[in-house]
């Protein structure tokens, strides 16, 4: 198994890792139930800690896309079945807090320029490697740690979020003031999965703990791509409810 992985770069290990190996399995060259190399041996072949690799591992399996088994080792994790019945109308995290009654804030963490991964280029439809907006968001709900975000939106449209002070302002508020992109339709895919350290650190909860992930994926009004979002939720402080009817 060949990963693309740069010592030169200021991407850190772990996540060229984990970018690589999401790659293959979302392209096909890793299939589901391929086993791949251990820690040890990945860590060799690419001469880094071996902690580098059980990190980018680790985090590949709370995602859902590996799976370990004792004594054998790690796999890639059986396909999950997609079903998107279930459709409603679409609000930021802010406009969903609010119409639950609480108080929506939020921290950036991070607000960078950098090369798209393949996986977000290839959903927002861009070239590999083109300039994306990477923002890091730690949301509140009533003061209370509710979700950390990582949205990625293309760079060359919206140039200027760079600049602007996005603490306690709502991404979508801004995306249709300034630049007239209204956010019209989103897929979002739920999983269940166990927090990081670093995510338990911003929750708040232990590492480990369970949290509820959502990968969204937003286009609008044209059908061209607006921004793609991991969110991390506090599983203890919110609830997907589905309605749903029987036919006949």
């Amino acid at each position: 198994m060949k990963l693309p992985f740069d010592k030169a770069s200021a991407v850190p290990y772990y996540h060229q890792i984990k970018e690589g190996l999401k790659t293959q399995i979302a392209n096909g060259a890793l299939k589901p139930g391929d086993m791949l190399p251990s820690e040890q041996s990945l860590s060799k072949q690419l001469e880094i800690s071996r902690l580098v690799a059980h990190r980018a591992y680790r985090e590949l399996v709370n995602e859902g896309l590996l799976i370990r088994k004792r004594a054998k080792g790690t796999f890639v994790s059986p396909p999950v079945k997609r079903d998107y019945n279930v459709a409603g109308p679409l609000s930021s995290t802010s406009e969903h807090l609010l119409k639950a009654g609480l108080d929506p804030a939020n921290t950036i963490l991070a607000q960078e320029l950098e090369a798209a991964s393949e996986t977000v280029a290839r959903s927002l439809q861009l070239p590999p490697g083109a300039s994306v907006i990477h923002l890091r968001n730690l949301r509140f709900a009533s003061g209370l740690p509710f979700a950390i975000e990582d949205t990625y939106l293309p760079y060359a449209r919206f140039p200027g979020l760079l600049e602007l002070d996005l603490n306690n302002r709502s991404l979508y508020a801004e995306l249709e003031k300034s630049y007239d992109a209204h956010p019209h339709e989103a897929l979002d895919l739920l999983s269940v999965g166990a927090a990081t350290k670093e995510e338990a650190t911003l929750l708040g909860i232990h590492k480990g703990a369970p949290v509820m992930r959502v990968e969204r994926c937003s286009s609008d009004l044209r059908a061209a791509p607006v921004e793609l979002t991991y969110s991390v939720f506090h599983a203890d402080r919110i609830q997907f409810v589905a309605r749903m009817r029987r036919d006949g």
